[in-house]
């Protein structure tokens, strides 16, 4: 005995659903069921979650959407343009199965349709839905076969029409929908959920539902319009019934009747089955509702693979990025010329040689070619449009990415590893960032879709899920309780999850006089229960911010899209959905820094009239006439790419700790590690980078490092053979990349198989597989149990604070940058950001009206009134021109000097005589400004 749920809602049906669709495949499986389908609320929200946990269980997936039917208000008149639409009911759309994705695709395209916001007569929609005819068009394929099955159940147009009594109404509404549809695509859902007779979802309404499909000659099926996995989860779906509804559940209309839509056993089905078909006095409907049921799961059961393309990575058309001769070919070429154009020195060397085909080995073997090629055609776009640009990541760990133009990090100059990256044991799609100029990242954003074209583009989305604060206020206005008491208690819930409240409020002793008083007003522990219960559930879909999706022009039928805050479609389907969907995901993520450096450029550029005046006043090339690097070119333009990274300048500068605006340094904590750091070249600003992270400092790597650099304790090495990997870092384990080295010297291995098994760290089900693999073959090949010990207690605790050196390497690269610009640039030219603000105080706290004069960290620089305007348009935090910095700055009077304290900051007498003497370049003629001001440290 067994019984495929069709009509079943998941966690991600935002406000209704409960239940995880691994939690739903899992029970499904205890009972015995051989499939089960999932049709979410408006999309296919936790689809791939679902068909990800019927693969690993081992049963056929079933894709639906429940959708709201639109259809024009009768309470208008035919003359109201546009003609208002209100909700007639919810349908529930079954994808078919084993057809070559056609019915996946459909579904797909229902749901995009149903997100738009007018309808295809150009009628304005008040939410998502669609209309009959809307539906019709998508679920029949072209030669009129039924791509989607549409279930008619309790609140669909039918069901309703039946519960109010009007069974004529209802007979010609199910007319209606068979001649727009037709039998074979239609199905009349039967569900009971015991309510009180003649209710709705009571076993009298489920038998005029079945009388009014046997009068037009549709076929009943069986459901039970799940919405949990247990009858435990009835109350988690009651509070959620309230948060959407915006209304207390002892004021709440439309609550459900009992505890009944859980995921109920086939035994228990069977026997609903039987009592419908015995109090409609034909015992021979339950068969009929069983046989029918299981028919449409047949026809409903999806193939993965054959019907979605789980797991086949896909690339826009060849065409579309310029290719016409074979990708693997070109990727060779491009990085020819890229060898040609960046290292010319080492076109000949064999380590350099070895390393690009062995690259190109591995991206050809994986079939990734126009992957590369895709996200270089990207990059190559980003730079036309003249937009700073960096990759991030284990990205830079490719020779390739740097030869055509993804990286600007060459990862020989670093010995960064590519099987950190990829690797023929990665299968899947690797993951390349891309950093831009936070100013223009929506600018880049509508270049992809006008370069691409919008069928081949779109954003990914994310789920929003339920925090401690906020599942506290919907618990506690489910409760009826007042705003002002539960703002009192939603304010003390920090830095714990929900699910946690309970133990929360054993342990914090800020919460003590809340908990002191559950033991005797039950609804705070009530509230305490429902809080915990809505932790982690999906509350809304958003825009990710920085994620966006390139495919061919099917993408439209792999994932439904709707609009995002920004005009952009965007996919429903997450990150973690990307690689079993085989989608290439770019992050394109804005970061301010880039911005800054743009701006920086081209203050020096407007500032000095030619290269002559541009290297005087930066010292660069000594100062000398005529002495201009190469790096600046005949218009006084500067390409940081060529800028050398042994400036010594720079790394003085570094070192002074007077770092602020400098990328990632720039930070008080920052700014003491690289005191104590001191770095002198490149390396050392990878290794600050990777030092400072919540991992290494949790587990007290800093301070071994530390003492080991500069001479205080002895290098301890746990094996000579190790000596080789740790050297850089005196023994210290602080990269990934060190951790695959140890792994491939003391197993053999192989480094693609170390990264597996570093990527396997800190997993509680698979660290101690990859243990004792370790110790067996480690003493094979001689490693004494000590050496091994002590080395696996180092891997062990890696899994919480490891880093990525290729990520390291390419942070470094922009905070090299920010440093040298800070050394060699014109005070006028240096733009501003809220960070340094933040930073004035010695302490680098907040402080809401910094006193800049007085500030003993900080040193003021003035930038030009466009540049001011340009940066408060990129980050919204200097409004002009009655700037809330400007209001903070004119308080306090300068000390030590004259001039009105309500004076803003940024003019040629701008007061400050406790400002040292710093190297200013060339003067330059002021620019009067609204306040915008840029610290820099200075040494006092």
């Amino acid at each position: 005995m067994s019984f495929t749920h069709l009509h079943v809602a998941s966690a991600f049906s935002a406000h209704y659903g409960v239940s995880w669709p691994k939690d739903l495949v899992a029970a499904a499986l205890a009972d015995g069921a051989d499939a089960l389908a999932i049709t979410d609320r408006d999309g296919l929200y936790g689809s791939v979650k679902h068909l990800k946990a019927c693969i690993e269980h081992g049963i056929d997936p079933i894709l639906g959407v429940d959708l709201a039917i639109l259809e024009p208000d009768p309470a208008t008149t035919p003359h109201t343009k546009p003609l208002p639409l209100r909700v007639a009911g919810r349908i529930v759309a079954l994808a078919r199965g084993h057809d070559n994705g056609a019915g996946y695709a459909a579904l797909c395209r229902l749901i995009t349709a149903a997100h738009q916001m007018s309808t295809s007569t150009g009628i304005n929609k008040p939410r998502t839905g669609i209309t009959r005819e809307e539906l019709a068009a998508h679920a029949l394929g072209p030669e009129g076969e039924t791509l989607l099955t549409i279930l008619l159940g309790a609140g669909s147009d039918i069901g309703l029409a039946t519960a109010r009594r009007q069974y004529t109404h209802a007979r010609a509404l199910l007319r209606t929908w068979r001649s727009l549809l037709g039998g074979d695509s239609l199905r009349v859902e039967v569900t009971t959920h015991l309510n009180t007779p003649g209710a709705k979802l009571s076993t009298a309404h489920a038998i005029r539902m079945l009388r009014c499909a046997e009068s037009v000659g549709i076929a009943p099926v069986l459901t039970n319009e799940v919405r949990y996995t247990d009858p435990d989860g009835a109350a988690t779906a009651d509070v959620l019934d309230s948060a959407r509804a915006l209304s207390s559940l002892s004021t709440l209309n439309d609550i459900q009747p009992n505890g009944q839509g859980w995921l109920k056993p086939a035994a228990l089905m069977h026997h609903l089955a039987r009592e419908i078909a015995a109090s409609a006095a034909d015992t021979s409907l339950a068969t009929t509702l069983l046989r029918n049921t299981a028919a449409l799961a047949d026809w409903a059961r999806l193939d993965p693979a054959l019907d979605t393309g789980w797991s086949i990575p896909v690339v826009p058309e060849a065409h579309i990025i310029g290719i016409t001769a074979d990708p693997n070919i070109e990727l060779a070429s491009r990085a020819e010329a890229g060898i040609t154009r960046l290292i010319p020195a080492q076109a000949n060397d064999p380590g350099m040689r070895h390393r690009l085909e062995a690259e190109l080995s591995t991206i050809s073997d994986l079939g990734f070619a126009p992957y590369f090629l895709t996200v270089a055609e990207v990059s190559s776009m980003i730079t036309t449009m003249g937009i700073r640009s960096a990759a991030r990541g284990s990205g830079a760990s490719s020779l390739v990415n740097y030869l055509i133009g993804i990286s600007q990090v060459n990862p020989l100059a670093h010995d960064l590893l590519f099987e950190r990256f990829l690797s023929r044991s990665r299968a899947t799609l690797p993951d390349i960032d891309i950093d831009v100029e936070s100013a223009r990242r929506h600018e880049i954003y509508h270049k992809i879709f006008e370069r691409f074209g919008a069928e081949r583009v779109s954003l990914m989305s994310m789920q929003n899920g339920y925090r401690a604060r906020g599942a506290v206020r919907d618990a506690g206005a489910a409760l009826g309780m007042g705003e002002g008491d539960i703002d009192v208690i939603a304010k003390q819930l920090w830095r714990f999850s929900a699910a946690s409240f309970r133990d929360a409020l054993a342990e914090k002793p800020e919460l003590a006089p809340f908990a002191d008083r559950l033991g005797t007003e039950k609804q705070l522990d009530l509230l305490v229960d429902l809080t915990e219960r809505l932790d982690r559930l999906p509350r809304h879909i958003s825009m990710h911010p920085c994620g966006v999706i390139l495919s061919d022009a099917s993408l439209g039928n792999r994932t439904p899209l709707e609009p995002s805050g920004i005009e952009l479609p965007m996919s429903q389907f997450d990150k973690h959905d990307m690689d079993p969907m085989g989608m290439l995901k770019l992050d394109v993520l804005g970061v301010r820094m880039q911005s800054a450096i743009t701006y920086t450029l081209e203050e020096i550029a407007r500032i000095h009239p030619d290269a002559q005046a541009v290297a005087q006043a930066g010292g660069h090339g000594g100062g000398a006439p005529g002495s201009i690097p190469d790096y600046i070119d005949p218009r006084g333009a500067i390409d940081l790419a060529l800028v050398p990274l042994d400036d010594e300048p720079t790394f003085e500068l570094i070192r002074s700790t007077h770092t602020l605006g400098c990328f990632q340094i720039e930070s008080p904590g920052q700014r003491e590690l690289i005191g104590k750091l001191a770095p002198a070249e490149f390396n050392d600003l990878i290794i600050d980078i990777s030092l400072f992270r919540p991992g290494p400092m949790k587990s007290n790597m800093v301070k071994p490092y530390l003492e080991n650099r500069h001479g205080f304790a002895p290098e301890k090495y746990p094996h000579p053979d190790l000596a080789p990997a740790l050297a850089e870092t005196h023994g210290v384990t602080v990269f990934h990349e060190q951790v695959l080295r140890i792994f491939d010297v003391m197993t053999e291995c192989g480094l693609a198989q170390a990264d597996v098994y570093r990527r396997l760290l800190g997993n509680p089900l698979a660290e101690p597989q990859v243990e004792a693999l370790f110790r067996s073959r480690a003493l094979s090949r001689g490693y004494s149990l000590s050496v091994i010990d002590e080395v696996w207690a180092t891997l062990a605790a890696f899994g919480s604070f490891g880093f990525c050196k290729a990520h390291g390497a390419a942070f470094a690269v922009p905070t090299y940058h920010s440093a040298w610009l800070k050394a060699h640039t014109p005070r006028p030219s240096w733009p501003a950001s809220g960070n340094t603000i933040r930073a004035c105080t010695p302490s680098g706290c907040w402080s809401p009206r910094p006193d800049a004069w007085a500030s003993r960290s900080c040193r003021w620089i003035s930038t030009a009134p466009h540049l001011a305007t340009r940066w408060r348009n990129s980050t919204g935090c200097f409004p002009l021109p009655t700037c809330r910095w400007c209001r903070g700055l004119r308080a306090p009077r300068p000390r030590g000097g004259t001039g009105s304290g309500s004076r803003c900051a940024g003019s040629a007498g701008f007061p400050n005589a406790r400002s040292p003497a710093w190297p200013r370049g060339s003067p330059t003629t002021p620019s009067p400004m609204c306040g915008l001001v840029r610290g820099s440290a200075a040494p006092h």
